[in-house]
């Protein structure tokens, strides 16, 4: 057997290279200087002859990498808690930095106290960060003189740049001269800074450019133009948020984006319009940056799913808070007819649920209340009325249930799925005389009745189920046109024959379904034998059973 050994490499703590130029309207410039980072640390590993359990050891850790994030639109109507969850979700993701596109605040008037009181809400947010933040303004943040005076108290030039790893961070103030929410604006003063700035770093690797409103789609934006013609030869790429909706654009050989919310007002359609809440994890390469939408429902943290969740879900798989009682019918003149949802809470917590009924061609279901809380410890009932709509009733009606339980650092919530259709019961039949032989053949069950057909006619089955004082008898009778595999490998790599049996209560045999329907049923697979080969199950039979195929 070949051995390998890994060596731990203790890495060094990555020390960020920055210089900061605050060159705003209102200020001078400042310089700040930080020790640049350790060169590539290297992989050390004993190293093997013959094939190697890696593909290779380029690791991907090139020094001139780095990873920071953009955090978008928080305000026009915000969603209260969305921005603290993205911190939250940042610091999970631990990029150098973070940068925004502004909208920071509600903002939108001259009151002091009411724009100081939004401002400290917003600074206690990003307090939180791990990682040093970049402010931009946006619309929302300088829309008139004493917005834009407060900006400059607290926070200073509204426009700046700095570099990083020979990367230019160009930060605009699209809202210059006020045009608020129709048109941003550059100044001329704007455009004599960004001149001198690209003046003074035109040997770095790359560009970035950050604004709020996206200037290139306003056809009145003063200067835009012109700051366009300046990125034009060199590597660059433009971010902006404002629209609430997630654009990418092609111009000058150069990506600019138009990013979605971060709390902001949105219709939260999804990606497919471009509708959702989302950092930008942008790891930044010589050759450009390279982006990631994260969204932050897709982002959690180690605690997303505890032991106590395992053990409080697995009790709940092993009783199921919903039992529908079946709804049988001895004939076809079926008309209306009423299940009872039965919703137990065992917990010591509320239960929520949501019940959404849906509607076959054959059979519709109204429910008599689709939102509830269940008090813990108790039950509730619904009744949920079935009315025939068609000549047949063949297909079901699903009916589908949203149940959680707010837990002390999480919300579970497990969706549960029901078949409901009437049904015909069926009596089994009990059979007299000596006990079956079980040898595989059909030639001692005269009539089969239950039948099974596949829509490609490529397969029937038809089988029979009867008892007599000691045992319970199944019988399938299978074509199948089609060979998959034939005595190799496990019973579900090749053709087999399938069945469950359940001992449950009527009201939690005819529910059972779910990834795990079969942990509380005997359930068989077995593939067909011959003189040569012999039948292979899914797992042994109970004592005293016996199977043949």
């Amino acid at each position: 057997m070949k051995h390998w050994i890994l060596v731990v490499i203790f890495f060094l703590p990555l020390l960020l290279f920055a210089q900061v130029d605050h060159r705003g309207h209102h200020h001078g410039h400042s310089h700040k200087k930080v020790q640049t980072r350790p060169v590539k640390p290297k992989l050390t590993i004993q190293p093997l002859e013959g094939p190697t359990p890696w593909t290779n050891l380029e690791l991907n850790n090139d020094p001139s990498h780095f990873q920071f994030a953009i955090i978008t639109d928080r305000t026009g109507g915000h969603r209260p808690g969305v921005y603290m969850d993205a911190i939250n979700k940042l610091n999970l993701l631990q990029p150098e930095f973070v940068v925004t596109v502004g909208d920071l605040i509600e903002g939108y008037t001259t009151d002091l106290d009411e724009l100081n009181h939004q401002w400290d809400e917003f600074d206690e947010f990003v307090s939180h960060l791990q990682m040093p933040f970049f402010y931009l303004p946006g619309n929302h943040d300088i829309s008139n003189e004493a917005m834009e005076h407060l900006w400059t108290k607290r926070l200073g030039p509204d426009y700046y740049h700095f570099t990083y790893h020979n990367v230019l961070f160009l930060m605009l103030n699209s809202e210059e001269e006020y045009q608020g929410k129709r048109y941003g604006n550059l100044s001329k003063e704007q455009l004599d800074y960004t001149k001198k700035t690209l003046a003074e770093n035109k040997d770095v690797d790359w560009t970035l450019v950050f604004l709020h409103q996206p200037l290139w789609k306003h056809k009145k934006a003063a200067y835009w133009d012109e700051v366009e013609a300046l990125l034009k030869d060199r590597k660059h790429t433009v971010y902006a948020g404002h629209e609430h909706r997630y654009v990418k654009y092609d111009k000058q050989g150069s990506e600019y984006y138009v990013l979605a919310t971060t709390g902001g007002a949105s219709g939260l359609r999804g990606p497919s319009l471009g509708e959702f809440d989302h950092v930008v994890w942008v790891t930044m390469t010589p050759e450009g940056p390279i982006m990631a939408n994260l969204l932050l429902e897709g982002i959690w943290d180690k605690d997303v799913f505890t032991e106590d969740n395992e053990t409080f879900v697995n009790r709940l798989e092993k009783n199921p808070p919903i039992q529908i009682t079946p709804f049988f019918i001895r004939d076809n003149n079926f008309k209306e007819g009423e299940v009872i949802l039965k919703i137990t809470n065992d917990e010591d917590v509320p239960m929520n649920v949501k019940l959404n009924e849906a509607f076959s061609e054959e059979v519709i279901g109204i429910l008599s209340n689709r939102t509830l809380t269940v008090n813990p410890n108790s039950v509730e009932k619904v009744k949920l009325i079935l009315q025939r709509r068609g000549e047949r009733f063949d297909n079901p009606m699903q009916v589908n249930a949203l149940v959680s339980y707010e837990m002390e650092k999480s919300t579970i919530e497990i969706p549960y799925s029901f078949n409901i259709k009437p049904l015909k019961p069926y009596t089994l039949r009990k059979r007299k005389g000596r006990r079956k032989k079980i040898d595989g053949r059909s030639r001692d069950w005269k009539n089969m009745p239950f039948h099974y057909e596949a829509p490609d006619g490529d397969m029937k089955i038809n089988f029979d189920i009867c008892y007599d004082d000691e045992y319970l008898y199944f019988a399938a009778k299978v074509q199948d046109d089609t060979v998959m595999t034939f005595g190799k490998g496990a019973v579900w790599s090749q053709d087999n024959v399938g069945f469950g049996i359940s001992a449950l209560p009527l009201a939690k045999s005819a529910m059972s379904t779910g990834t795990n329907w079969y942990t509380n049923e005997l359930y068989q697979l077995i593939s067909p034998s011959t003189d040569k080969i012999k039948s292979v199950t899914y797992r042994p039979m109970p004592e005293g059973s016996e199977i043949k195929c």
